[in-house]
């Protein structure tokens, strides 16, 4: 009896179709520019500046070294979503071929274009400080020229954060986040000590940094990705409670006149704009539209 019993437990696994056997994770990756290593100034994130081309080769490199130690940690599916600028920087066919590349904008989600409930981790690559910081590279929030702050229910947040909330609406963790030293602090001290980070370089001041020796920096970014996939189970979603109050604070006050078009949006000083929702992803969305108006 034991050994029918042995048999039949076999033959119930191989017949159990393939898509339905376990397979490894599958990984979001969302990837900035201005926390890549090598970059430290604007004119290297500007396609019109002839800085531009080395900065999307460090860009390829960072991204190919995390998606590398994905793959190596078991990784089933990695998907990276090009989430700096015009988001074109990734030269696709630099891409590690293994990985899916999300090109190009505008995209309703933005910098988390394609994330959904089917990932088991997300990594957020060249990520950059909230507007404000110091010393760290670029700092700022979403559009530099328009924003001075962003706060979400009394929490003032940097895109990692709010790009964190996103992921964990659909109860994905975000489990590595790689960028400048004052950058990989900030993720620990939002989303929790259990969040995965790697520094590949330390800020001197907005505009300067000391980098990492690059292969030792390439090296740890994959082994921080295969850390971080090992630990991924420990690690909670960042969620934020509903309802949803966004306050956003612009640079000037006249950047805060066009989004009082919108519906539900009120002005709540000379330079900032509020307004209240009960689904993120909503609130995410109507956000983005009001930088946009300010930036008219």
């Amino acid at each position: 009896m034991k050994r029918i019993a042995v048999l039949l437990c076999a033959l119930l696994v191989l017949c159990v179709p393939a898509a339905a056997q376990k397979a490894g994770p599958k990984i979001f990756v969302s990837a900035d520019m201005e926390g890549i290593w090598g970059v430290v100034h604007a004119d290297q994130t500007s396609p019109t500046s002839p800085e531009y081309g080395a900065a999307r080769r460090w860009m390829v490199e960072d991204v190919n070294a995390v998606v590398t130690g994905l793959f190596d940690a078991g990784a089933a599916e990695v998907v990276v979503n090009d989430s700096h600028g015009s988001m074109r920087n990734i030269v696709a066919d630099q891409l590690n071929p293994k990985a899916s590349l999300i090109s190009g904008t505008p995209k309703p989600l933005s910098m988390m274009q394609g994330i959904d409930a089917s990932f088991d981790g997300v990594v957020f690559v060249g990520y950059h400080s909230r507007a404000g910081t110091a010393p760290a590279i670029l700092d700022h929030t979403i559009s530099g020229g328009t924003i001075r702050a962003i706060r979400i229910n009394g929490q003032e947040l940097p895109e990692l954060g709010i790009n964190a909330a996103i992921a964990g609406y659909y109860k994905v963790p975000v489990i590595l986040l790689t960028g400048d030293t004052e950058t990989c602090a900030q993720a620990r001290s939002i989303l929790g000590a259990g969040v995965v980070t790697a520094a590949v370089k330390e800020a001197t001041g907005r505009l300067a940094a000391r980098m990492f020796p690059a292969e030792q920096a390439r090296q740890r970014l994959r082994e921080a990705a295969r850390e971080a996939v090992a630990k991924r189970a420990s690690i909670v979603p960042f969620r934020i409670n509903p309802p949803y109050t966004v306050d956003i604070e612009f640079h000037n006050s006249g950047q805060a006149e066009m989004p009082l078009m919108l519906p539900g949006v009120k002005r709540t000083s000379a330079r900032s704009v509020s307004f209240t929702a009960t689904d993120y992803i909503e609130a995410f969305k109507l956000a983005r539209a009001i930088i946009a108006l300010a930036g008219v």
